[in-house]
């Protein structure tokens, strides 16, 4: 997604909104239904009124730390969950079960009736978008990458991938990434798919690849438990076009309806900062992160 141009409309409505007086009227939500009422449940069908009869939701992660991963006490945890965990209670549902899938697996085990929801911090795309229904983002993030101590390939961006040949870079099946290398111009025989995190890191430890690609926060995260690498300073990545991409991420559903009625409570929390505190008090994301993802709607993602 190029959202660049966004950024000064983006600004002058925040500045609109910081003009606005208290007793404002709070805006409807995106489909024009009323936000549901300090926390209490819509009236619900469907898929929303089975899991609020359930009062449990299986939920489809990636094990991607801080995203959406599954803990050392067995609870689904991360950005998304704990966002996602926070708006299903106010829609009646207390429990969540993860089912953890490669992430290239996520939308298929979703369309699949596999689980509910995805909560695994997932990129909006347009793509994506054409698969399953999102919500709005709730936080955007820059790209890093990781690379041996010492960074001795003088690794700074994906551009910097292409200027070294030899170099080879680890990317994760079905991410985005894939196709930021792509439209980089990084050539296939420089590049290798895993279909796991974890299996990248071990490869860049096991010198098999010299740089792994991912977001600012798991390659900072991953890095920071590991020895003998370091992530470069965060980029955002652009396209053959030199437009920079702004990735952000929301919550994919298959069910339009449990979706809206989703988006709805989200957009309560996006307004009231209880999203800002949630994802805020995960040391890779900034107050700044949030902010630009409150003030985008799923609209702005798609072509």
């Amino acid at each position: 997604m190029k959202i660049r141009p966004l950024i000064a409309t983006v600004a002058v409505a925040m500045l609109a909104l910081a003009a606005c007086g208290d007793g404002e009227e709070t805006a409807p939500a995106e489909n024009g239904e009323a936000p549901a009422e300090n926390g209490e449940a819509p009236e619900a069908t469907g898929l929303l009124a089975e899991l609020q009869e359930a009062g449990s939701i299986t939920v489809g992660v990636a094990n991607e730390v801080p995203f959406g991963y599954v803990g050392d006490d067995g609870e689904v945890t991360g950005i998304a969950p704990d966002v996602a965990r926070e708006v299903l209670s106010r829609l009646g549902i207390e429990e969540m079960d993860a089912q953890v899938v490669e992430f290239g697996e996520l939308i298929g085990g979703l369309q699949a009736g596999n689980f509910d929801m995805i909560t695994a911090g997932m990129y909006i795309t347009p793509d994506r978008a054409n698969q399953i229904y999102f919500s709005d983002p709730d936080y955007c993030i820059p790209e890093s990458l990781a690379v041996e101590e010492g960074n001795p390939h003088g690794i700074t961006d994906y551009q910097s991938l292409v200027d070294n040949p030899d170099v080879t870079v680890a990317v994760a099946s079905g991410t985005v990434e894939v196709d930021y290398l792509d439209d980089a111009g990084v050539p296939d025989e420089q590049i290798q798919e895993y279909g796991d995190i974890d299996g990248m890191y071990r490869a860049l430890e096991a010198g098999e690849v010299d740089v792994v690609t991912g977001t600012a926060a798991t390659v900072e995260t991953q890095v920071a438990a590991r020895e003998g690498m370091e992530a470069v300073e965060a980029f955002f990545p652009v396209d053959a076009d030199g437009n920079e991409y702004f990735p952000c991420g929301g919550h994919g559903f298959d069910d339009e309806d449990f979706r809206d009625a989703f988006n709805e409570v989200l957009n309560e929390l996006r307004e009231d900062g209880t999203t800002m505190e949630i994802i805020t008090a995960y040391d890779d994301f900034s107050e700044a992160d949030v902010e630009l993802a409150n003030s985008l709607t799923l609209e702005d993602f798609l072509e």
